[in-house]
């Protein structure tokens, strides 16, 4: 028998009854993501067992999401944000 780590299990989520907004379009859907990559977005999926539900009604769900408000070497009361440019925008690629 081979054990395996939790590190290795299939992280499954599955986002239901929001409002997708995309580049293209706005459209009630699902989001179906496995392992933090979006597999699937639709009404009706055919998605594996074991998926956490989020329940999105009444919610916007963005996908490809940016946030405009970052704060990069900025001092406020004292204090210097944590992200350099290199490290606060890092995650963006």
């Amino acid at each position: 028998a081979i054990a395996m780590s939790s590190s290795s299990a299939m992280v499954r989520i599955l986002i239901k009854g929001g409002k997708v907004v995309n580049d293209d379009c706005t459209q009630e859907a699902d989001v179906y993501i496995e392992n933090g990559i979006i597999q699937q977005v639709g009404k009706e999926l055919m998605i594996p067992g074991g998926a956490k539900v989020i329940d999105a009604s009444g919610k916007l769900v963005l996908p490809g999401g940016i946030d405009t408000s970052v704060h990069l070497e900025e001092t406020f009361m004292n204090a210097v944000s944590v992200d350099d440019y290199y490290s606060g925008t890092k995650v963006a690629s």
